[in-house]
């Protein structure tokens, strides 16, 4: 009894040792990602810009879906600064278990619309969300903690609503007479 005992203590300590180095590694690879997505952001808002000022009042397809591309990256980057928020407001391990779980289903769901475009953002995100899922389950072992999967699922959509709501005014803002919503039934 005393060897499963030791055996469950020492299981309990190495997952909680190396927790925060891996917590640490996830908001660099968190930082990297934006400061790439933001490059590529910079860089399609510059080009659409040039077309959208030479397009005068008539748009094609091709710069309608440069604009939702440039939409695309927008949301991701705006999804992904809503978890770096998350991830710097931790100050505990129960605060991974509560703040983590819908941050790892958002990080998916950007990695796969991000996948047909820019496949090297995709694996990084994959990367992370690896990490990020084993932090978790690695804190929920340590706290014992049991998880609400559907808070979890309505608190990403929340995320993801808003982040939406973010890019759509950004989008609208940028390109005031190009209505994507026309564009997207023609």
């Amino acid at each position: 009894m005393e060897a499963i005992e030791k055996e469950n203590l020492t299981t309990k300590y190495s997952h909680k040792n190396t927790l925060m180095p891996r917590f640490a590694y996830s908001l660099d690879l968190l930082d990297m990602i934006l400061t790439q997505l933001d490059k590529k952001r910079t860089e399609l808002k510059s080009q659409n810009l040039v077309l959208y000022d030479h397009a005068g009042d008539t748009f094609d397809l091709d710069f309608t879906k440069l604009v939702e591309l440039e939409g695309e990256v927008y949301f991701a980057i705006e999804s992904l600064k809503q978890i770096q928020n998350r991830m710097h407001s931790i100050s505990g391990i129960h605060g991974i278990t509560t703040n983590l779980p819908s941050a790892i289903s958002i990080i998916r769901i950007i990695s796969s619309r991000l996948f047909r475009y820019f496949p090297n953002y995709s694996h990084n995100l994959c990367e992370l969300s690896s990490i990020l899922g084993s932090i978790v389950m690695d804190s929920a072992t340590i706290t014992e903690a049991k998880f609400d999967f559907g808070e979890s699922n309505r608190e990403s959509q929340r995320i993801l609503d808003e982040a939406k709501l973010i890019v759509d005014s950004k989008i609208n803002k940028q390109y005031p007479n190009l209505d994507l919503a026309k564009a997207e039934l023609a």
